[in-house]
């Protein structure tokens, strides 16, 4: 067995011990309250990674399903970045030897992820994580819950082209970290979203994509392949590359034309091309939202924040 397969067990034994604290807790919760939380169930829980999780009504969710038209997904607008004091500083020269990217039709485990904000359709990307739910998908939380929450989510695996192979399938629950809902924490700018199957299945999204297995405390250099829907392009890239750490709690990769809207593309090792599995150790987010420049992005790093709010997004279920 491999280190990636060891750690990613080691990340099951964890959250096991995460759930077996807060289910019953949970269980009796206030959905939207976010008080029972795991952040005291697992080392470094704090207050500010408490789960804040908002719930979409069955008719928001129909409404999320007939507002993403082929035509709207086509026309969306990738969500742009946060900016450092609001002014883009001048662009550094980039290090030599800085990988490309390919357009391919992508892999099942991940898709565009297509939203509102007031009147303005948007798109990130984002990738299903394997769960005791079996429901789970996991993006920037920039994405869904900026300075207002999104409106009209839904979630597209292997969307490309115009071609939507597995459906759309609608958000029930958003789940982000209190420090991210009140200060934009860019520690913890990633999201839970567990989504509805669209009509015509039961089965939930684990059972017809597969997933990713999400990793924490692995350290920060990786080889890599990174999985992003670039700006308004039809269809994602991918790039062979290696993470490495940027400051504390905070890693990158460099590879070129990773523009807006591959925020929340995972970072996957251990990638299969063919199935789309692998070991989730990041995703496009943290320092400014994902980094000024096309050829520097940045991820918040995995540890016990994510693994609490993880264990939150599938307790609150119970």
């Amino acid at each position: 067995m491999g280190a990636g397969p060891r750690r990613h067990l080691s990340t099951l034994s964890a959250l096991a011990a995460v759930l077996a604290a807060t289910v019953p807790i949970a269980a009796s919760a206030v959905v939207t309250s976010g008080a029972a939380s795991a952040a005291s169930a697992v080392p470094g829980g704090t207050p500010a990674t408490k789960a804040v999780t908002r719930t979409l009504s069955p008719s928001a969710q129909a409404t999320a399903r007939s507002f993403w038209t082929a035509a709207r997904m086509d026309s969306a607008t990738p969500l742009g970045r946060a900016v450092s004091n609001g002014i883009k500083a001048s662009t550094p020269t980039p290090p030599p030897g800085i990988p490309n990217p390919v357009y391919f039709n992508g892999v099942p485990t991940v898709g565009a992820l297509f939203f509102t904000t007031g009147s303005q359709a948007h798109f990130c990307t984002a990738s299903v994580v394997n769960s005791f739910t079996l429901n789970l998908v996991l993006t920037a939380a920039h994405c869904v819950y900026g300075s207002a929450p999104a409106t009209n989510i839904a979630y597209v695996p292997e969307w490309h082209q115009g071609v939507s192979p597995y459906g759309s399938w609608a958000v029930q629950s958003v789940t982000v970290a209190s420090g991210w809902q009140t200060s934009q924490d860019p520690n913890l700018d990633f999201a839970f979203l567990r989504v509805t199957p669209p009509p015509g299945t039961q089965r939930p999204i684990q059972l017809v994509t597969g997933g990713l297995w999400l990793s924490i405390n692995a350290g920060y250099a990786h080889p890599i392949y990174v999985i992003g829907y670039n700006d308004t392009d039809s269809q994602p890239i991918g790039c062979v590359t290696t993470s490495f750490e940027f400051e504390t709690d905070q890693m990158e990769f460099y590879c070129n034309s990773y523009w807006d809207g591959t925020s929340g593309g995972p970072w996957i090792e251990d990638f299969s091309p063919v199935t789309g599995s692998g070991i989730l150790i990041g995703d496009i987010g943290g320092y400014e939202q994902g980094g000024d420049y096309p050829w520097a992005s940045y991820s918040a790093y995995y540890s016990w924040p994510i693994l609490a709010l993880f264990a939150e997004a599938q307790a609150l279920q119970a």
